[in-house]
């Protein structure tokens, strides 16, 4: 074994990598990944198009390499090192995988000799994150066999080529290693790799028109390609109604809005029933539209590459095809009285205050295309219910399992992105599950404004049942940290607002700032309560 083998093969791979379309590194230091990083490093300053980023916490990194794959669209690479430093990465890969997201690991280990004997930051790495991961590959970069670097060369490209394909999802490449683990730095040796042409083969479709007058269409969250000028287009030429989810980055003034709290307050009542509901991409926000369409016995069909995933079990029939090729394809002959009614919805009176008034304000002020992350919970819902998109349509959100983890370092990973200043709206909660995710801000001074809306614990499960326990309500599920949200601003070096209301931040936003800046709106758990109660009105109001 030479260290010369070991350079050549880990620079085939990184080419490989780069090939194969991947142009950003997130690297968590360690000493096992010694190699891939020296050299990773090396190739970045040969190669602009390279970007690489340190995050010294694994579950930070994970989650910020996903919050770059879901902007761009992009495989992202992660390098870490042994021992159960990998395994912080297992949340984001588990968001990664339901989210469809090609995100890929490369998992240093150590070598077979030292397996299940005792040897310290060693445990079995092999196929560590199960069936979250779509595919798997180990690579022995210390073998001199020239067979290895062919195989290398291929093998990464097939593999990374397979995650980007539907239904996309995460790669785990395991790379044991011995020491010595040094390299050979500044080795003028050029490397070439021959490429791998993968052709997908392209789908027609027949043009059809739908024998049903009363359609409405339900865009859901979209992991893909934006769709929203062709679907505008397609709803006024058919008079089809639209119910943009807020994560489907299609809406516009003409897309009915907030059907959650729509539906709750018994406003779809008076609408004419549709005859089919054709629904877009994944799971929507609001649970209630799901248990509507279910309870007034509406057919549904479903049109996304992943077509067919319905927790409520509901749908007729499932559309493997992306909703572009789908809404280039049909047409429809709907009635426009029927599209009119439904098109008053957006006219119901709604009363945004209290926490409901920060999405609202945001909606009115935001700078055109702004991109904003929004955490899980109640900020998600009320983004729904509140933001129209007047002026931006980028918003994004880890929607796959939902969690509240890893929000601030996804939010990071998007702002990362773009040089235009971006938003994260969140919760303290959920500030706090991911406070480390604040270093990547403070490192890279990220254009971004972290908007915190501090209740002082989880204010969601007000709404639920448990909230009739006022003996165990705060201790199980309440959960208030008393967070001091100037100090946190502080340990990061970043600014830091104290709002009085929701509308300062008119005033805030247009104040120019370098970097991030922490933004605060105190608020109480039991008066978002009563706002959201008072939102739209109950049923019968």
């Amino acid at each position: 074994m030479s260290n010369e083998t070991l350079t050549k093969n880990t620079k085939h791979l990184l080419q490989a990598l780069f090939q194969s379309g991947v142009r950003h590194f997130v690297v968590s230091p360690g000493s096992r990944s010694t190699p891939i990083a020296l050299l990773l490093a090396e190739f970045a300053r040969q190669q602009e198009q390279l970007q690489l980023y340190i995050d010294v916490d694994e579950r930070s990194a994970g989650f910020f390499a996903l919050g770059i794959a879901k902007t761009l669209h992009q495989p992202v690479a992660l390098l870490g090192t042994s021992g159960t430093a990998i395994t912080e990465y297992t949340p984001a890969v588990a968001e990664a995988a339901i989210s469809h997201i090609p995100l890929i690991i490369l998992s240093t280990d150590r070598p077979a000799e030292l397996q299940q004997n005792g040897a310290p930051q060693t445990l079995s790495q092999q196929r560590l994150f199960g069936d979250l991961t779509k595919h798997y590959l180990e690579v022995m970069l210390q073998d001199p066999h020239p067979d290895v670097t062919a195989y290398i060369d291929f093998m990464v490209q097939k593999q990374v080529h397979r995650i980007v394909s539907v239904p996309q999802g995460p790669l785990q490449i395991n790379l044991p290693l011995r020491k010595p683990l040094m390299p050979v730095l500044h080795d003028p040796e050029p490397i070439s790799i021959a490429p791998v042409e993968f052709v997908t083969p392209t789908q027609h479709f027949a043009p059809q028109q739908l024998a049903y007058q009363r359609v409405v269409i339900l865009a859901g969250p979209n992991e893909g390609p934006s769709y929203q000028q062709a679907l505008a287009q397609f709803s006024r030429a058919n008079h089809v109604p639209v119910i943009a989810d807020v994560l489907s980055r299609a809406r516009t003034p003409e897309t009915i809005y907030g059907i959650d709290a729509l539906i709750k307050a018994g406003k779809l009542a008076t609408m004419p029933k549709p005859d089919l509901v054709i629904r877009f991409g994944a799971t929507p926000v609001s649970a209630s539209v799901l248990q509507w369409l279910r309870q007034e016995n509406i057919p549904v069909w479903h049109v996304d590459e992943q077509a067919g995933t319905d927790h409520s079990r509901h749908i007729s029939r499932a559309i493997m095809q992306t909703p572009q090729a789908f809404l280039k394809h049909v047409t429809v002959v709907n009635q426009p009285t029927f599209y009119a009614q439904w098109q008053t919805l957006n006219q119901v009176p709604r009363q945004p205050i209290g926490e409901l008034a920060v999405p609202h304000v945001l909606d009115q002020i935001v700078a055109p295309q702004t991109p904003i992350f929004v955490a899980n919970s109640m900020a998600i819902r009320d983004m729904d219910d509140v933001f129209t998109g007047q002026r931006t349509q980028q918003i994004y959100a880890n929607r796959g399992a939902n969690g509240i983890d890893g929000v601030v370092s996804t939010a990071m990973g998007m702002s990362s992105t773009t040089p235009q200043r971006s938003l994260l709206l969140t919760g303290d909660l959920t500030l706090f599950h991911d406070m480390n995710g604040l270093m990547m801000a403070r490192q890279y001074q990220l254009p971004i404004d972290i908007i915190v809306v501090n209740n002082d614990g989880g204010a969601i499960f007000s709404f639920l049942p448990q909230a009739a326990e006022p003996d165990y309500f705060d201790l199980l599920f309440g959960t208030p940290l008393g967070l001091d949200m100037a100090k946190i601003a502080a340990l990061y070096e970043m600014p830091f607002v104290d709002l009085t209301t929701p509308d300062d931040l008119e005033k805030v936003l247009a104040q120019p700032v370098n970097g991030p800046r922490l933004i605060a709106y105190t608020s109480d758990r039991q008066a978002n309560v009563v706002a959201h109660h008072r939102f739209i009105g109950e049923p019968d109001d």
